[in-house]
C-alpha cells in the first residue's frame, strides 16, 4: 500500500542515523495517527516519526506534537522500571 501517511522508525541515534525502515503507509490521516501511537508507545526509547509526505507531523521525542503520546508515556514510566524493547 503507497499511502500519503507513513510512520518512520529511526535507527538507534535518532534522525542523524537514518530512517531503519517505514513501519506503515497508510491513506487516512485517522488510522495512520492511531498506528503512530501504538508504535510510539511500543518502541519509546527510539525515534518514530509521523509523516505526510515530506512534511513531519509528529515525533516521538517531541512529545509536544501529540499531547495524548505524552500522557500516555508519562503514566507507563510510573506504572514500570523494566527495560522495555521495541517490537518491531
Amino acid at each position: 500500500m503507497d499511502g500519503k501517511y507513513s510512520i518512520e522508525l529511526f535507527r538507534a541515534g535518532g534522525e542523524g542515523a537514518g530512517i531503519e525502515k517505514i513501519l506503515v503507509r497508510h491513506d487516512s490521516l485517522t488510522v495512520a495517527r492511531t498506528l503512530y501511537k501504538v508504535a510510539a508507545l511500543n518502541c519509546s526509547e527510539r525515534l518514530i516519526m509521523h509523516c505526510d509526505r515530506a512534511r513531519v507531523l509528529a515525533r516521538s521525542d517531541r512529545p509536544e506534537t501529540m499531547p495524548e503520546i505524552r500522557r500516555a508515556l508519562s503514566s507507563r514510566r510510573r506504572t514500570t522500571v523494566r527495560q522495555r524493547r521495541c517490537l518491531f
